[in-house]
């Protein structure tokens, strides 16, 4: 959940900047198109890298929750079994 908020908080505030940049900069319309793309492009490769380390943190969290999760079965197991045997 936080994962998202930041992510959310990302995009909120980077369009909030470009919006108030490009409202009062001194360009001409092509040169602040052109520069709109460039900073597009940046804040999507930015936001990508950012997506993409916190999902291989969510999956090395799930990962590790199912080891976890399957030791403490098999000891359960284990116990149980012997408990039948005797």
């Amino acid at each position: 959940m936080k994962a998202l908020k930041f992510i959310a908080s990302f995009v909120v505030g980077a369009g909030a900047g470009l919006a108030a940049g490009y409202l009062t900069a001194p360009r001409s319309g092509k040169e602040s198109r052109e520069k709109l793309v460039d900073e597009s492009k940046e804040y999507k490769d930015a936001l990508e890298k950012a997506a993409t380390e916190k999902l291989a943190e969510a999956k090395s969290i799930l990962n590790k929750t199912i080891k976890e999760k399957t030791a403490q079965g098999k000891e359960v197991l284990d116990r149980v079994a012997e408990k039948a045997t005797m």
